[in-house]
């Protein structure tokens, strides 16, 4: 009895031993926040171009921006939301019309710099 009693003191210390060593297996025992890939943190303070670094926010896209655009000009009045859906495009097409380019509704580079974006 004594010699199975050592054996399993023998094993449990032998055993701790190896978890409070780094081992190849450390990878599943992290905390989460250690399994965070720092390349995609969204923190303002990132260097991201997503971000507008004097304001601390994420950038809008250039769908939005288009949108919000159109919205100023008079030609759209739905949601500012960066989706360019049936709404978005109708009005740029409108747009692209009074300006005399192509109404393709895509927001090609003349599109853009007729826009000021």
């Amino acid at each position: 009895m004594k010699t199975i009693s050592t054996i399993a003191l023998s094993a449990l210390l032998i055993g701790s031993a190896g978890i409070a060593e780094a081992g190849p297996l450390d990878f599943l025992f992290k905390k989460q926040d250690d399994r965070r890939d720092h390349r995609h943190d969204h923190r303002p303070d990132h260097r991201d171009d997503r971000f507008d670094r004097d304001r601390g926010r994420p950038r809008m896209s250039t769908e939005a921006r288009a949108q919000l655009r159109l919205r100023e000009l008079g030609y759209y009045r739905g949601p500012i939301d960066g989706s360019f859906g049936r709404g978005s495009q109708a009005s740029l097409i409108r747009f692209q019309r009074d300006s005399r380019l192509r109404p393709t509704g895509w927001l090609d580079e003349r599109t853009r710099r007729a826009l000021r974006l």
